[in-house]
């Protein structure tokens, strides 16, 4: 809930810019009448429309003849780039928004660490935060060995999102033809490089917590799904979560420098919990069915302040 008094003493930036490949998704349009409340004007940006102008005298960003510039901020929901090309322009794109003056939420260097796995991985450990053991390689042999090694286990992708390629090795049969596995994969999904994790056997369910400058706003348990993955894109079913997992969930935010974060946690069987991943666009429809206050109005307050 937004209170008016709070409103009305509350210093707001004017403008903020909705960075996004789906304008009309519900994500988009709830914030956008959150903004509106806080009277911040919105604009609705779609990646491959923006225009980067550059010469010796000065370098411009565009949008429908819209000088981006002027923005306050510019809130990423989706980086929405497959094609190398696009998604170095886009990266690009962000670094010359925070170049002339725009806040970028999150930060490019958090966005681009977060789109990494291995990265994300990476800083997760140094931040001494329980991850499975793991093996990140090239190599379809030192792959195909720790399949051997730590069957069952699971396979993952070096980028992607929404549960997206990650798969469960547990099958005899994909064992024994283990080789044509990993390069079927890589075909599909991993591009030639290899994240092998130890499995992590849950109760059923893993959760989400959705952390914003340092704070959980939101929790939940995703119970089910297709597959290894319990993401609410693979029919993973929203739950109340009572298990508290600030610590975890907090730290992990801080670990890769994100202002807004999903954070992935993982308990086994025996009351272990295991962070999995971090999430720099991470959306909220699941969380929202379990939340008893809107998330797009707490997000539109925290990021509109100034």
């Amino acid at each position: 809930m937004i209170l008016l008094g709070d409103n009305l003493t509350t210093q707001r930036i004017s403008k903020i810019g909705l960075f996004t490949s789906d304008p009309w998704s519900r994500r988009a349009i709830s914030l956008d009448e959150a903004f509106n409340r806080l009277d911040v004007e919105v604009f609705h940006i779609l990646p491959w429309k923006v225009l980067r102008w550059g010469s010796t005298e000065k370098h411009e960003i565009t949008y429908d003849g819209l000088d981006l510039t002027e923005l306050d901020v510019l809130f990423i929901l989706d980086l929405g780039a497959n094609d190398i090309g696009a998604f170095f322009n886009r990266v690009g794109l962000l670094s010359a928004f925070t170049e002339l003056g725009v806040d970028v939420i999150n930060s490019v260097s958090s966005i681009l660490l977060m789109r990494n796995k291995a990265e994300t991985m990476r800083k997760l450990i140094s931040a001494g935060l329980p991850v499975p053991k793991s093996l990140i390689t090239e190599s379809i042999e030192d792959s195909a060995e720790f399949v051997r090694n730590n069957f069952p286990c699971v396979l993952k992708p070096i980028t992607g999102f929404g549960g997206m390629g990650v798969q469960l090795i547990h099958r005899d049969f994909d064992l024994d033809h283990i080789y044509d596995y990993l390069k079927f994969h890589s075909q599909l999904f991993g591009k030639g490089a290899f994240i092998l994790q130890e499995f992590v056997e849950s109760p059923g369910y893993d959760i989400r917590a959705l952390v914003i400058d340092g704070e959980v706003v939101s929790s939940m348990k995703r119970v089910g799904g297709e597959g290894i993955t319990n993401n609410i894109h693979a029919g993973g079913i929203p739950e109340k979560n009572d298990i508290d997992v600030t610590d975890l969930a907090v730290r992990a935010a801080e670990s890769v420098k994100g202002r807004i974060v999903g954070v992935d946690i993982i308990p086994d069987k025996i009351g272990n919990f295991w962070v999995l991943e971090a999430n720099a666009t991470p959306g909220w429809a699941g969380l929202q069915q379990v939340t008893d206050f809107d998330i797009s109005n707490r997000i539109a307050d925290i990021i509109s302040r100034k």
